[in-house]
């Protein structure tokens, strides 16, 4: 069975986000940013999600593109991007525009993507924003916080391939709140026999709450809403 789970966090201001040097910090137990950072008067409302999945059976995998339901997170992620322009930046720093299949197609398999960009794209904004790619394809994004604030600002949303055990997961930047137009898009494309949840970002900070689906799927925490 596959479990998908979106963690969001709103609002936030892009100066509490994690470093890119602690990219597990997620699943451990790393300190919350302070609410005086987060509450800054230059940090403005924006909002982040983090779209990871598990597939529970008799070989555990990781990742949200290691699933075998893709099109149950697939779906709702082109539902949400209906309409507005995306553009994938490739591993050479090159832009280009993605028609709806081929969306779909890097969603599942971002190997040689660094981003994606929903919406208005200045030419050279997605590349500073996203940093230089090192050697192994990552890159130090938060050297890089005005240039991704600013494409925010100018109305577009921002995807980062994350790499997880089995594949990848994928984290979403906006100016827009983001839990409650995910959560619709998610309902509005059932997936039976998936199981699919929203959650808020600072429960997962612990490896126990990210992971609750090995030990929690049948007596589920109050905080976990299933779409």
């Amino acid at each position: 069975m596959d479990v998908i789970k979106v963690f969001t966090e709103e609002p936030i201001g892009l100066e509490a986000l994690v470093p890119d040097a602690e990219p597990d910090a997620r699943r451990r137990d790393a300190p919350p940013a302070t609410l005086e950072a987060m509450l800054a008067p230059t940090a403005a409302p924006y909002a982040r999600a983090y779209l990871a999945g598990t597939h529970l059976g008799d070989v555990r995998r990781v990742g949200v593109t290691a699933l075998d339901a893709a099109e149950a997170w697939i779906q709702p992620l082109l539902a949400w991007t209906a309409g507005r322009d995306v553009t994938a930046l490739h591993a050479d720093g090159s832009p280009r525009g993605l028609l709806a299949a081929e969306l779909a197609a890097v969603l599942r398999r971002p190997a040689g993507i660094r981003a994606l960009a929903v919406g208005p794209v200045a030419p050279g904004a997605l590349a500073e924003a996203a940093g230089e790619a090192s050697t192994d394809g990552t890159s130090q994004r938060r050297d890089h916080l005005p240039a991704l604030r600013a494409l925010l600002d100018g109305g577009a949303a921002v995807l980062f391939p994350e790499t997880a055990f089995d594949g990848h997961d994928w984290s979403i930047f906006a100016r827009a709140p983001l839990r409650d137009a995910l959560a619709d898009a998610f309902r509005q494309h059932p997936a039976p026999g998936v199981r699919r949840f929203v959650a808020p970002y600072r429960r997962a900070r612990g490896e126990h709450t990210f992971y609750f689906e090995q030990w929690a799927l049948d007596a589920l925490p109050d905080w976990a809403e299933e779409v």
